[in-house]
This record gives structure tokens, C-alpha cells and sequence, in this order.
């Protein structure tokens, strides 16, 4: 007989013998037992539990099937209707076949591996090409650009040259000036000729002589050609005007004066640029700087010419990078001898670069080739004289702009797509040659820099091996749900798993918490409605309560409103202020989601409160951490108690989180001191 049945019978004879009511409540429980007695199932022998309909039973194994959950991979339950004790998903079952003793590997069947669309790729050896691109804009070669000024003193009686663009040549006339220091000049030299012309006497004829060819000499400073100085000389050359002429041939970019201006000695007059040349301007940021040398082919491309390429070649890299934007300036010399480019054009350029095993960049593009030292631009084929400075050229290779390629050691490269990246790893799977079904081996390997569409290996992998570059992710998911090591578990298990302890009240490793700063009483007091506001907030958000967050948030901002600094210096002012900041929320909250984004910026200006000034009251408050929030970034929340209530996911996953920290209130810490103080005593 059961206990249940014994426990009922002496209930029965107890109430028989104390009243007549007693009869019917005995007679409402013997109802009941009966009922427990025709309801109860029936045990089912150990066989048919084995055999039967329920059985759960890994055929292969003999053991008990196991399930787990897709994000919590430390989760296993052998009741294939539970839910995850921590996020409440449906849970799948574990495939024995992939808890080999190898846990770095995980098989798959081949069904399984075409549908997961799984590519794989060699590792080879060869020169990758990177591509580096930059954005300038077309500008004039300052080599090729000269200014005309005056002179002399004058007024400009006439400019022929009187508009910007205007093309002129070397020695076309530019302008028409009369200057009445020049007429005196131009006298000068008339009279010093004839005296030397008309006297006999051998000393007035070397005076003469000598004043004649100063006044020569002052006509050509003047900046008069040798024919107008013979003509004022001989008389041929009459006028009281005196024409200047273009020092360059190319495109007018500047004017300075107009017809009736008086200029002084030096005033600007016009400036030719000669477009033949152009330089492209482009800023390269520091990551790219290792990959340019100077020399290096550039093509680039600009909008008013769309299907053309133009080349050019970089003359000069700046020596210093911009503190305030992190670039270096590149230059190009272009040859623009067709007339197509212009100044100001905006172009778009790549740089095709090839890397070698340790980094360096093999460019030999000017092998065998001289240039000038002073003018990188200027390029021959043999030595010889700068075109611009006159300088004697140099070999390419005695400034270093080349290397030996015979000498540059072919890289172990695999595709980009092959890397699977934590931040602080890098993992690739390798697909296990000669395996039954298909095998994947996960790989931590040590990566060089990216060139193009490929990453250079130092570590970690072999020439000819085979490395998964479509489909990784599907194959480090299937080793999260095995509990083996992976991308995000390099430990594996369920002690490896990022989000193991999701829910517990096991505190993890404690963050370094900074010693709170000494705040005046009426700080502390001030402060203690923006934590309450806070926490109710936080609370209303794990609820998923938006009307409820809402006022809690206007609560906030007048208590943040409400708080009188005094007293905050250094530090704890720049805390305080910054915290504010955060505190503050200008944006409409009309949804639930804008109002967990804004939930972050205000946990973490409560917390930097927290960890700078504590709490008042004697109520702990608990720091905690998601990892899953945000697409996986990851979001911290403060709270009360111990029991998770994730405000990120509200009742989606309630209890996903992780206590990383107990905040302890002012009052209790001096408590405590206090007590050891006594102690001590």
C-alpha cells in the first residue's frame, strides 16, 4: 500500500469519529483515490522503454540522444521538447558523429557539405598585387609655371594679353608699357654711342665706351632683347613705348594689372603655366604608405573622359605624415601632351603593387633606367643633363627606388576569403585530405599584410593544403554546436563558449575598477535620484515597457539638471561632465529599439558615476554584461539583485548575461572599514 493511500485511510477513520460532517468530506476523498487509481499510467517494462515509440537512443553510440542549443553550445539536454534554460529556443539534436576524439576536426556528410556550399582553395606560392587606391585632383606642374613681372616702373598703355586661359607661346608680346625711367635710359645709351662715335681724343672714346656698355647692361636688366637694345642704340628704335613678351610658352592663369594700371618694379603682371605637364595631387593614409614607391606606375581615371585611362608616374612622397588627418601627400608627373587633362579635374587612381614574403615591395619598373635626383620626373634611357635644374642624371637604383627581384622571395598566400577574424586571431579551416567523409581541420595561422584580394601567411599553414574560402562560417557554427574549439571558443566546450555562464550568478573575472574619487555629501545625495531613475528605466526595458522607460528617462534628465557641481575638481569635474553627457537624451523615443540604442550611451555614463563616486544607500548594484547585443558587439547595464534581466532583449532572452562586478554602496564600505578599524583595535 502507498503512502498516499495509507495517509488517506487514517485521515478517514480520524474524521469518522469526530463528526457527521466529517462523513462527506470522507466520502469527497475516497472520490479522489479512486480517481488517482483509474488515472494512473501504468509502468512500462525496461525493454519496451528501450524499443518503444519515445525512445531517444543514439543508435550508433548506445547512448542517450543529446540536444543542445545553436547559441548555447554548453546547453545539453536529453528532452528533445525542452528550451534553452537560458535564451528559450528550440533546442537540435547533437550529432555523435562529430564528437571524434579529434577536437580540432568536425565531418560532415556530403550531402551536408553541398549544402552548405563549401569552396576550397590551395596554397600556393607566387606575388600577390595589391591595389592601392587613392583620390586627388589634377593640378599644375609648379616646374612649368612662371610669373611675369615688372621690371621697371610704368603704366600699362596697352595689354594684349587680357583674359585668364588665353594660350601665348615663348616671346609673344603680352603688353604695351610707358615708362619714363626706361625713356631716360634709352636716352642714356644714345648719347653714350654718339659721343663714342663722334670723338677723336682715345680717353673720351674708353670713357664713352665704358658708360655705353653700362647702359647696355641696364637696357637688359630692364628686360629688353638683344634686337631692342640695338635698335634704341641705332636709332631705329623710336617709340616711348616699350613691349614686354611671355617668358614661357603655355596658358595665362593669372592677371594682375588691366590696361591703365601704374605697377612698381616687381609688381606681378601675369603668371603662364605650361600644361604640357601636370601633376596629380592624391593623399595616401599611413597603411598605404609601405605599399607606394617612387617610380611606380599609377593609372587613374577622370569623370569628363569616362572608358579612358591615363598613366603617370609617382615623382614624390611626402616625407611627413598630417597629424590631423593621418596622410602623406603622393604626387605624379603626367604627360599631357594631347591637351586632354586640366587643372582641377578630379581623378581616382590605383596603384598595382607587388609584395613579396617579408612585405617589401618588388618594383622594377626603372631598372636600367636614369633620373634626376632633383626632378624625379625627368627620366631617360641613358645619362645626361636634368632638362630642368641642368643636373647630371643618376641610376635609378643608386636612390633606392628599385629592388632586385631576383632577390624577392615568392609569399605562402591564401584568399581573404579563407580568414575567419576574432579581433585578435586569425582562423582558417583546412579541408583533411584522404577523409571518408568531408573533414575540416580548424587552423590558427599568423598573417603578413593583404595585397588585393589575398593575405600573405607566416604561420600556420603548407604550401598545397587546402583551405575552405566559401562556406567557413557554416563549418565554425557546426563546431560551436559540437562544443569543439572554433573562431569565437578557442577553448571549446562548454567552459570555451562566450556566452557560458549566461544567466549565472557566478561572477566572472572582475574589471579593473578605478579608486573612487572623494565626492562632497550633497553630490552623493544629488546623484542617488539619477541611479533610481536608472534602475527603474533598466527594469522597464527588461519588461519590455516602453511608456514605463519613457518616464523614467524624463525622471533622469531632471535629476541630471538638478545636480550641483560644486565642490568637483580635476578629474572628478571632467567625470561628472562627461557622464552628463551621456545622461542627456535630445532624440524622440518612439519604439522600442531606438530605446535600448539610447539605453547604452546612458548605462555608460551611470556607470562611469559609478566606478568614480559609488552610490549612496545600502543596496548593492551589480554590473552586467551581454555579449549578444548589437549584432554581437556586446552592451553593459547595471542592476539590481542577482537575477539577470537583460534590458537588450527584454523577455526574448531574459536572463542572457553575465555578472561581471558588485558595486558596493558608500555607506557600506565605510561600514566596513569601520568594523576592521575596530578589529584592528
Amino acid at each position: 500500500m502507498s503512502y498516499f493511500n495509507q495517509r488517506a485511510q487514517h485521515t478517514l477513520k480520524w474524521l469518522w469519529g469526530h463528526s457527521a460532517a466529517g462523513v462527506a468530506v470522507a466520502l469527497i476523498l475516497i472520490a479522489l483515490v479512486i480517481g488517482y487509481r483509474i488515472g494512473k499510467p501504468e509502468s512500462q517494462p525496461a525493454s519496451e522503454t528501450i524499443s518503444g515509440a519515445h525512445d531517444h537512443t543514439d543508435t550508433k553510440t548506445g547512448w542517450p540522444q543529446m540536444y543542445t542549443c545553436s547559441m548555447h553550445p554548453q546547453v545539453r539536454l536529453p528532452d528533445p521538447e525542452a528550451k534553452c534554460p537560458i535564451c528559450f529556443m528550440d533546442l537540435i539534436p547533437v550529432n555523435a558523429s562529430n564528437d571524434g576524439d579529434n577536437d580540432l576536426q568536425i565531418s560532415m556528410s556530403q550531402a551536408a557539405a553541398t549544402l552548405s556550399r563549401i569552396e576550397t582553395a590551395k596554397v600556393a606560392r607566387f606575388f600577390p598585387t595589391a591595389d592601392v587606391r587613392l583620390y586627388g585632383k589634377v593640378t599644375y606642374d609648379e616646374t612649368s609655371v612662371a610669373r611675369l613681372t615688372a621690371y621697371f616702373p610704368g603704366r600699362i598703355e596697352r595689354l594684349f594679353v587680357n583674359y585668364i586661359g588665353v594660350p601665348v607661346t615663348k616671346g609673344d608680346h603680352m603688353a604695351e608699357v610707358y615708362s619714363p625711367e626706361v625713356l631716360a635710359a634709352f636716352e642714356e645709351l644714345r648719347q653714350s654711342a654718339d659721343a663714342a662715335n663722334s670723338s677723336t681724343s682715345e680717353l673720351v672714346h674708353s670713357t664713352t665706351g665704358d658708360i655705353r656698355s653700362a647702359s647696355r647692361e641696364k637696357l637688359r636688366l630692364f628686360g629688353l632683347t638683344p634686337e631692342q637694345i640695338k635698335g634704341v642704340e641705332d636709332g631705329s628704335f623710336d617709340s616711348d613705348r616699350l613691349e614686354i613678351y611671355a617668358p614661357i610658352g603655355g596658358v595665362v592663369t593669372h592677371l594682375a594689372v588691366r590696361e591703365g594700371d601704374y605697377v612698381q618694379t616687381g609688381a606681378p603682371i601675369a603668371t603662364v603655366a605650361d600644361l604640357s605637364r601636370l601633376w596629380l595631387d592624391m593623399q595616401a593614409y599611413e597603411s598605404q604608405l609601405p605599399l607606394l614607391r617612387w617610380g611606380q606606375t599609377v593609372t587613374f581615371t577622370v569623370e569628363s573622359h569616362p572608358g579612358e585611362t591615363f598613366e603617370g608616374r609617382i615623382s614624390f612622397i611626402e616625407p611627413m605624415v598630417d597629424d590631423r588627418t593621418r596622410t602623406a601627400a603622393v604626387r605624379v608627373s603626367v604627360d599631357n601632351t594631347d591637351g586632354h587633362l586640366k587643372p582641377g579635374m578630379f581623378a581616382s587612381a590605383v596603384v598595382r603593387t607587388r609584395v613579396a614574403s617579408d612585405g617589401a615591395v618588388v618594383n622594377d619598373e626603372l631598372a636600367g633606367r636614369w633620373v634626376s635626383p632633383m626632378h624625379p620626373s625627368i627620366v631617360k634611357d641613358e645619362p645626361g643633363p636634368c632638362d630642368v635644374c641642368g643636373m647630371a642624371m643618376v641610376p635609378a637604383e643608386s636612390l633606392g627606388i628599385v629592388g632586385d627581384p631576383s632577390t624577392a622571395e615568392e609569399p605562402l598566400v591564401i584568399p581573404r576569403t579563407a580568414v575567419l577574424f576574432t579581433g585578435t586571431r586569425s582562423v582558417v579551416y583546412v579541408e583533411v585530405p584522404d577523409a571518408e567523409t568531408p573533414t575540416y581541420e580548424g587552423r590558427a595561422v599568423v598573417l603578413g599584410p593583404r595585397a588585393g584580394d589575398f593575405y600573405i601567411v607566416r604561420e600556420g599553414l603548407e604550401q598545397g593544403e587546402s583551405v575552405v574560402v566559401h562556406g567557413a562560417f557554416r563549418i565554425d557554427s557546426a563546431m560551436q554546436i559540437a562544443a569543439k574549439p572554433s573562431m569565437m571558443t578557442p577553448a571549446g566546450g562548454p567552459g570555451g563558449s562566450p556566452h557560458a555562464g549566461h544567466g549565472d550568478t557566478a561572477h566572472q573575472a572582475t574589471p579593473s575598477v578605478p579608486e573612487r574619487s572623494k565626492a562632497p555629501e550633497h553630490f552623493l545625495d544629488a546623484i542617488e535620484p539619477i541611479y533610481e531613475s536608472y534602475l527603474n528605466a533598466q527594469e522597464s526595458l527588461a519588461a519590455d515597457e516602453l511608456t514605463g522607460f519613457v518616464g523614467s528617462i524624463r525622471e533622469l534628465s531632471a535629476a541630471v539638471e538638478a545636480v550641483d557641481e560644486a565642490g568637483l575638481i580635476g578629474e572628478s569635474l571632467g567625470t561628472w561632465r562627461s557622464a552628463a553627457g551621456k545622461l542627456r537624451v535630445s532624440d524622440a523615443i518612439t519604439d522600442i529599439e531606438s530605446a535600448r540604442v539610447n539605453f547604452e550611451k546612458i548605462s555608460e555614463g551611470v556607470i562611469a558615476l559609478q566606478r568614480r563616486f559609488g552610490h549612496a544607500g545600502h543596496e548593492d548594484l551589480n554590473l552586467v554584461h551581454c555579449p549578444m547585443a548589437f549584432d554581437n558587439t556586446g552592451a553593459d547595464w547595471l542592476q539590481r539583485g542577482t537575477q539577470i534581466s537583460n534590458p537588450y532583449f527584454g523577455a526574448m532572452m531574459l536572463h542572457c548575461g553575465d555578472i561581471r562586478h558588485t558595486f558596493t554602496s558608500v555607506e557600506s564600505e565605510s561600514e566596513t572599514h569601520l568594523m576592521e578599524g575596530h578589529r584592528h583595535e
